[in-house]
């Protein structure tokens, strides 16, 4: 066995490891919050109707205004009122009566080594919107857009006569947690019933997190109580075929027939839920542009948004009559924070589906990200935590892999007597792939075992892809030089070389980043050492030599924790590789295969 090469893979893995400690004291880098209280006790009661004479209530069909959310023009002077616990701070505004603002006290805008004035400033749900989150919006239930609001203790009201006698108030209780609830309450104080004409309730808007967010995770969900289903850029931009120049792109959507169990506005780590307590009619989401930086501003930072979209999403009500001195009462419980499937799965409600753990690749994202925090429960360091975690995940393929490494081991020996076969009934297809067939079935040659390893493993790769993209604990966790596992590990930037595809930033410069050079690295290495099928073309043979090149540059400027995960997933290839050589060199693989170069397709010493 080559001790050399097996000492040089372990002396990486332990680096790996133990090298995180004396970066931590040379990187110091905040964090953000990793222990969460239980979420608050949330009232189940019904949406009431109270004081209500016993004739029945007409109903119409929602028929709501399409277009752009347009914030109203408001005279008066805005005042606000704060409302927060140890989790949230949510800023309520007189302007439309709803919550302008719900920060995330624990978790900071930016964990940028080189952003330290941002650090300060807490990630925002609803930041950028043009309206405010849970209110009845700029509609017909809202005049002329002007609430008062009053503060006593934990809670806020925003309240408003309209001209026709209908009161319009909303209550906000907040205790502890990201859970907290509202009230809508509508009660015609006048002499006369008065129709209340189809209406919305905004949840609020799915915005970036900041300027530089290019927002590929961030959209609506809404969950009938059997499938969630998610609205996003791709849905609007309606594509075909992965073309959406010969589609109509979409700017509206409407879903829902009165069986809306909850309704969501999501960015890649935050979530803003709403769940009523009895379903409204629908589900509207909106594809709202946002302002776009200037040209003079994309030219001196690349990395801003070039085109960022909010989406607008509110539940729909039908009309509704209310008589003289009826109230109409609806409740909602609202999550307000981050995409954590620990805190989200303790609801009866499944609040998990919004981070889309969906599909064989999505139910090995959410396997994977509880085996991560396993492994971190032990181990102070979710950057070691990967490492650990592909290490048992490649022992646990181990077998499978090293069955499939000897298989085309014996292929590779065997391939000038399969050759000769080949020559022999080269004008005999039919006979030629009678004989090639006989010969690897006598000499136990599986020509699908090179594929199979693939086949089982595609969906562990792709689901730790999709759960290390998404997995808030990365955010803010620091490894070795990297200050945030969930964005590229850029030590340093080559000025003037931003032009280049792929790699450059556009008016800041070529990144420097590690860890994918050491997944280029290691992947050369590891394509030196595995065996190429005897079967396989040479276009292809030179296709498999370069795509970890392709997949090194197209993933330059993912998440660090993505290549920490290959790096180590190629070193411990390259690992079994040299044993399942060194084993077939020493007799004990099992796979070893002396051949007669006189008579093809007999084992040496046969009849």
């Amino acid at each position: 066995m080559d001790r050399k090469g097996i000492a040089l893979i372990a002396v990486c893995l332990a680096g790996m490891l133990g090298l995180k400690y004396v970066a931590d004291l040379l990187w110091p880098t905040p964090k953000g919050a990793r222990s969460l209280p239980p979420a608050a006790a949330v009232s189940n009661a019904p949406s009431t109707r109270v004081n209500a004479p016993p004739a029945a209530t007409t109903h119409a069909a929602p028929a709501l205004a399409g277009g752009p959310v347009v914030p109203p023009s408001l005279g008066a002077a805005e005042e606000s009122v704060v409302l927060e616990n140890d989790l949230l701070r949510i800023t309520f505004t007189s302007h439309g009566g709803g919550a302008r603002l719900i920060e995330l006290k624990k978790y900071p805008a930016s964990v940028d080594c080189s952003d330290a004035a941002a650090k300060g400033i807490p990630s925002a749900l609803n930041r950028f919107a043009p309206l405010p989150a849970l209110t009845l919006g700029a509609g017909p239930l809202t005049g002329d857009g002007i609430f008062s609001l009053r503060k006593s203790g934990p809670t806020v009201r925003a309240e408003k006569v309209l001209t026709n006698g209908l009161g319009v108030s909303q209550e906000w209780s907040l205790s502890n947690g990201y859970f907290f609830e509202t009230v809508v309450t509508l009660e015609n104080r006048g002499a006369s019933p008065v129709s209340v004409p189809p209406h919305e309730y905004v949840i609020g808007a799915a915005t970036p997190m900041d300027r530089h967010d290019p927002a590929e995770v961030q959209g609506a969900y809404w969950f009938n109580g059997e499938k969630a289903e998610q609205i996003h850029k791709a849905w609007f931009a309606n594509a075909t075929m992965g073309c959406s120049t010969i589609s109509t792109p979409r700017t509206e959507f409407s879903g829902g027939n009165s069986n809306v169990v909850w309704a969501a506005v999501h960015n890649q780590f935050f979530a803003l839920i709403a769940q009523p307590e009895r379903s409204p009619a629908g589900v509207r989401v909106l594809d709202l542009p946002l302002p776009k930086p200037s040209p003079a501003e994309r030219s001196a930072d690349g990395r801003l948004n070039a085109d960022p979209h909010a989406y607008h999403t509110s539940f729909t009500y039908a009309a509704e009559t209310l008589k003289p001195g009826e109230k109409l009462v609806r409740r909602h419980t609202i999550y307000a924070g981050p995409k954590e499937y620990r805190q989200l799965k303790t609801s009866e409600k499944q609040l998990d589906l919004v981070m889309d753990f969906t599909g064989i690749t999505g139910f090995c994202a959410k396997a994977l990200l509880l085996l991560l925090n396993a492994v971190h429960s032990l181990i102070p360091s979710y950057g070691a935590s990967i490492v650990v975690l592909t290490i048992l995940i490649k022992l646990a393929f181990w077998p499978l892999t090293n069955a499939s490494t000897r298989s085309m081991k014996r292929m590779s020996t065997l391939q000038p007597q399969m050759n000769a076969i080949r020559e022999k009934y080269k004008n005999d297809p039919a006979k030629m792939n009678q004989k090639t067939m006989e010969f690897m079935k006598e000499h136990r040659i599986n020509p699908m075992a090179g594929c199979l390893p693939l086949l089982l493993t595609f969906p562990v790769f792709i689901g730790f892809f999709f759960m290390l993209r998404t997995a808030i604990e990365l955010r803010g966790e620091s490894f070795l030089w990297c200050c945030d596992l969930s964005r590229p590990d850029s030590v340093y930037v080559v000025p003037g070389l931003g032009f280049i595809p792929l790699l450059g930033i556009s008016g800041i410069g070529l990144p420097l980043n590690i860890m994918p050079l050491l997944y280029l690295a290691t992947a050369w290495w590891q394509s030196t050492l595995t065996p190429v099928s005897p079967q396989m073309d040479p276009a292809q043979q030179k296709m498999l030599k370069y795509m970890p090149v392709f997949f090194g540059v197209l993933f330059y400027n993912y998440s660090a924790g993505l290549t920490l995960y290959w790096t180590t997933q190629n070193l411990m290839t390259i690992l079994q590789t040299k044993i399942t050589k060194s084993n077939e060199g020493t007799g004990t693989g099992g796979g070893a295969v002396v051949v007669s170069p006189v008579q093809p397709g007999r084992r040496k010493g046969s009849a």
